[in-house]
């Protein structure tokens, strides 16, 4: 089903991010993790954003630490040493509100922090008061592993005409496919291709946060941007993508079965500017 000598061109290295369940042990301050109090520098401002809940409330909330990834213990699974050598990437989003990306008013609901100063000078942060206990996200200790990374979207794959048992034959030859690739579905990762819902979304990227069009409908205002966004969009790239996570009696979830992705410009990666960081959701 999948054609491999077509996809092999597009490979790109992924690092996985894995957590245990099980393993409830204490993560060492400055160490990589999900959720948790972050380990900050002492003057750090906590992040807030004004928007409008899906009980239609408008409100400035903080947003939710979702990890922090140390450079260092992902550096030798950076096969294209993309990330920063040291130093620490924290990852924040507002989760009541839960913005998709599309809208100009999106900015500020996740944030990317990077700080590349010593670890012992970071301190345990305790979290906003006014923080939702729901928007605490329990601590996970995590591991990597590198993977290849190919831009597989599902639904090319799938025909809405297909009877139950087609159906269920194109699943199992797909995962035997994925598994000949090495390839892993449903992961929460840094860099490579986004696992895609929706359809491709640098576009959107591009039009939303450097041009301030609104995506959320069509047809889409263009002006005369169309192929300078177009063009754009090939600037961007992953930069993490969350899938569900689930811990202990928490759970985590972006929609029904959905991801978050947080992407960059390949220019702004390489300055290690993470101020222009858009996200975007998608879900069935």
């Amino acid at each position: 089903m999948l054609d491999k000598k077509e996809l092999e061109p597009l490979k790109r290295n992924a690092i996985v991010i894995n957590y245990d369940e099980e393993n409830n042990e204490k993560v060492p301050k400055g160490s990589s993790k999900i959720g948790g109090k972050p380990d900050l520098p002492k003057d750090f401002q906590w992040y807030y954003y004004n928007g409008e809940d899906y009980k239609k409330r408008v409100a400035n909330r903080p947003l939710s630490f979702l990890m922090q990834i140390n450079c260092e213990e992902v550096h030798k699974y950076d096969k294209e040493s993309l990330l920063p050598e040291k130093g620490i990437l924290y990852f924040f989003y507002e989760l009541l509100t839960m913005t998709w990306g599309f809208s100009p008013n999106d900015r500020g609901s996740a944030r990317v922090f990077y700080y590349d100063g010593e670890i012992e000078d970071l301190v345990s942060t305790d979290f906003p008061e006014d923080m939702e206990k729901d928007c605490i996200i329990p601590e996970a200790k995590i591991d990597f592993e590198s993977m290849n990374d190919y831009p597989i979207d599902f639904l090319d794959y799938y025909d809405d005409e297909d009877s139950d048992e087609e159906m269920e034959r194109k699943e199992k030859e797909f995962e035997k496919d994925l598994d000949e690739l090495g390839y892993k579905t449903d992961t929460t990762k840094l860099l490579g291709h986004p696992e895609l819902i929706q359809g491709e979304y640098f576009e959107e990227c591009e039009g939303v946060a450097r041009k301030n069009l609104y995506y959320g409908s069509a047809p889409i205002k263009y002006g005369d941007l169309k192929d300078e966004i177009i063009e754009n969009a090939k600037d961007w790239i992953l930069l993490m993508q969350m899938s569900e996570f689930e811990f202990e009696d928490y759970g985590l979830y972006f929609g029904d079965s959905g991801k978050i992705y947080f992407n960059i410009r390949k220019e702004d990666l390489k300055n290690r500017n993470f101020d222009n960081v858009w996200l975007i959701l998608q879900c069935y």
